[in-house]
């Protein structure tokens, strides 16, 4: 059976002296996962953004709802109210 290169020197340290050498960072690898992490912050903030305009928007309309038919604001007078308790 043969064993790559890297497979052999692997193996070789692991079996004989260990140098105790921690490697070099990746950094095609931190980059990537940075790169990854951007761009979902990007995206919750997008998202977040979205659904507060969308809040915004919902609540300007039912503003200009309120505007167009004054009535709307309360169902009830104060004469109504006042009658309510009464009755109860």
């Amino acid at each position: 059976m043969k064993i790559p290169l890297a497979e052999r020197l692997f193996i070789k340290d692991q079996r004989l002296e260990r140098k105790i050498v921690i490697g070099e960072v990746d950094v095609l690898a931190t980059k990537k996962r940075e790169k990854e992490e951007r761009k979902q912050m990007e995206d919750k903030r997008i998202k977040r953004k979205i659904v507060k305009t969308d809040a915004d928007v919902a609540h300007a309309q039912s503003m200009e709802l309120l505007e167009l038919n004054p009535m709307s604001l309360s169902l009830y007078t104060d004469a109504d109210v006042s009658t309510l308790k009464c009755q109860s």
